[in-house]
């Protein structure tokens, strides 16, 4: 089925529209949400309620050929939920970082060091940049998808596309420096003195303020650190199995979600 015949069909209570709406998406958005909520059993949760919920308010999706992000919107209020839940948040950090030319890693890098690498680097960011970074290179969305699973007008998800390819870059060049990089300077060897290998956000902005002040560190991240080239290998989380969605005969899902609705989808028609 296309996206215009798995609407229509869960629009007719056709258990197979909503199946092969899972078919089709259940995978990435399992990868997307177990991004954000750093849980496997939380991802299937959120994914669960996001194809019950897609169920219950298809009749809001104006436009079948916005399927794909408007299931990621109601996949990211779930998860927004959970998160409130637990008294967590994905408030977007200020920073003033600022990237600069970069060059060729990837290709001197085996496949298993570059996937590490950019793990490491992904737990050098914040919430939000990491969240839109999986929309963006992960999940394979474009601009205005982005802004659409985002909830906010296109130009205002550029600007955090943009900011977040900066930050990934910026957190590349820390993963790669803090590894490599000690023994050619004194100071940062200094900064990292007692590091236990662990990338946050506070330990790259630290790295990156650092190289921004410093030549050696500076010539070596132009030399050779470039995000894009690394982007590639991030691997993709695997969904629930194919029991996950068995919940009834002829039937991909149960349960209900009538005592709550996500905030973007008890009132509003997608666009």
């Amino acid at each position: 089925m296309d996206d215009h015949e798995m609407v229509a069909a869960i629009r007719a209570a056709d258990p197979e529209g909503l199946a092969a709406a899972y078919d089709a998406y259940a995978g990435e958005i399992y990868g997307y949400c177990r991004s954000v909520l750093r849980s496997g059993d939380a991802a299937a949760d959120a994914l669960h309620d996001t194809f019950v919920l897609a169920n219950e308010c298809i009749d809001q999706l104006r436009d079948p050929r916005r399927l794909r992000p408007w299931l990621y919107a109601i996949a990211r209020n779930e998860c927004r939920r959970q998160l409130r839940a637990t008294g967590r948040t994905t408030g977007l950090e200020e920073a003033g970082e600022v990237a600069d030319e970069a060059r060729d890693l990837g290709a001197r890098l085996r496949d298993e060091e570059i996937r590490t690498l950019v793990w490491d680097a992904f737990e050098g960011l914040n919430s939000r940049d990491r969240e839109v970074l999986e929309l963006l290179v992960r999940r394979d969305l474009d601009g205005a998808e982005v802004a659409a699973a985002l909830g906010m007008p296109r130009n205002h998800a550029h600007a955090l596309l943009s900011r977040a390819r900066q930050q990934f870059e910026n957190a590349v060049a820390a993963v790669v420096l803090a590894r490599s990089g000690r023994e050619d300077c004194a100071e940062l060897g200094r900064m990292l003195d007692g590091w236990d290998g662990v990338m946050t956000v506070l330990v790259r902005k630290r790295i990156t303020r650092h190289v921004g002040q410093c030549d050696v560190c500076g010539r070596r991240k132009r030399r050779d650190v470039r995000a894009s080239d690394v982007t590639h290998a991030v691997p993709g989380a695997l969904p629930p199995s194919s029991a996950f969605r068995a919940g009834a005969p002829g039937t991909a899902f149960t349960g209900t979600t009538a005592d709550r609705r996500p905030e973007t989808h008890g009132r509003k028609r997608s666009p």
